[in-house]
């Protein structure tokens, strides 16, 4: 019984650790002059990554191959649960290539047109948080997004209003 208490309060304790980390980058207001990220241009990794499904404790895992490629934008191959490809080029002007081609290209201005920003920088590892300012289109659909990383951004959280949130993690990153 003393372990499976243990075991309960360890998880409550992670959980409550994730989400205050989270939470703390929204204590940290900055402006475009004061946020540094490496810049990318070209880019693979493996990603994992899990969606919640909204009014229900369900949720969605998928993996596969990431890239990004700095004059086409961002391509997820999916190979589990189903193979598939979604392509999100730059061209078609999608929210999510949008803001990972303006991270990559260290395009501040961008982002604080649309949103407001929250950054904090420890040592090599940072966090960028973005809340959709009420005069972007984002701001109807979007909550936040926070990315954070270090030589290579490690993952992205997609917090949205009515369409369940999304977590995808990048490991084994190579710039080519």
């Amino acid at each position: 019984m003393k372990k499976f208490l243990w075991i309960i309060t360890a998880i409550l304790l992670s959980s409550y650790t994730i989400t205050m980390a989270q939470d703390g980058i929204f204590q940290h207001p900055s402006s475009p002059n004061n946020i540094y990220i490496p810049k990318y241009k070209n880019v693979n990794c493996k990603f994992s990554q899990t969606k919640t499904i909204p009014n229900s404790q369900a949720y969605i895992k998928s993996s596969g191959n990431f890239k990004f490629q700095n004059t086409n934008g961002v391509i997820f191959e999916t190979t589990y649960p189903v193979k598939t490809t979604t392509s999100y080029t730059t061209d078609q002007n999608n929210r999510i290539s949008g803001i990972i081609t303006a991270v990559s290209n260290r395009d501040y201005s961008y982002l604080n047109k649309n949103f407001d920003l929250f950054y904090n920088k420890v040592n090599s590892d940072w966090t960028l948080a973005l809340r959709p300012k009420t005069s972007s289109k984002a701001h109807s659909v979007m909550k936040s997004v926070i990315i954070s990383g270090g030589d290579f951004i490690k993952q992205i959280n997609i917090n949205t209003i009515n369409s369940g949130d999304t977590t995808i993690n990048f490991t084994q990153c190579s710039a080519y």
